[in-house]
């Protein structure tokens, strides 16, 4: 009886004793850390336009041009090129950018005019475009839409042969003013594609041929396709 009675008085002791160690080991171990969902990361654009680029294009020229005398010789042909270009992208959806281009073309025309004894051929031969622009974008996911205007340069060879000229000719440096617009859609993540329009305006110049002064009016309306290569953020032309 004794026995069982000291038995009882031990276990109770260890159930006192295991109550009270319980708690100090669990304060021992510390708070329970508290898990928090950690914030999304940043979105970032999926089309990036930022940065240098260059590429190529291909087209035709279509000019109006007048000569004095009412002769009109419009020259028009084929026309290629290369552009570069730099655009910064802000906003997010909007894009300024400046480029340059150089265009080379075939585009020609003659006119032939007679009025009594004057008879008069006039030929024109455009060789070359080149343009520098200001870019204004708008971008709808892989889709850039822009407007451009700037300076404009032009060369071409113009010939006249006939009563009271002879057989004269010239090459002529002309400047003047451009805009145009245009779609661009990435291809590519630095690749990308465009259609574009521009209108150059190189107004009136004149020239002598043979003593006498002709006057040359043009404007010329490009329609072309491109093909642009985009380098990454931060560089040019591949380098940092």
């Amino acid at each position: 009886m004794n026995g069982n009675l000291a038995l009882a008085k031990m276990a109770a002791v260890g159930a006192v004793a295991i109550a009270l160690c319980v708690p100090a080991a669990a304060a021992d171990l510390g708070a329970r850390p508290v898990y928090t969902k950690a914030p999304p990361p940043m979105l970032q654009p999926l089309y990036n336009w930022t940065g240098f680029y260059v590429g190529a294009h291909f087209g035709g020229a279509f000019s109006s041009e007048s000569e004095t005398g009412g002769i009109s010789t419009d020259p028009s042909g084929v026309l290629g090129g290369v552009q570069l270009g730099y655009n910064y992208q802000f906003a997010p959806n909007w894009l300024i950018g400046l480029e340059g281009e150089m265009s080379w073309t075939s585009a020609s025309g003659n006119s032939n005019f007679i009025s009594g004894p004057t008879a008069i051929t006039f030929t024109s031969n455009h060789n070359w475009y080149d343009t520098l622009a200001g870019r204004l974008g708008f971008v709808q996911g892989a889709w850039m839409f822009y407007a451009k205007g700037g300076a404009a340069w032009m060369n071409a060879d113009y010939a006249v042969s006939g009563v009271p000229f002879g057989a004269s000719s010239i090459n002529a440096t002309r400047n003047g003013w451009t805009v145009g617009a245009g779609a661009e859609y990435m291809i590519a993540p630095s690749w990308s594609a465009k259609l574009e329009y521009a209108y150059l305006d190189f107004g009136s110049d004149t020239f002598g041929f043979g003593g006498v002064g002709t006057n040359v009016n043009t404007q010329v309306h490009e329609i072309k396709v491109g093909l642009n290569y985009h380098l990454p953020p931060g560089t040019l032309f591949g380098r940092w």
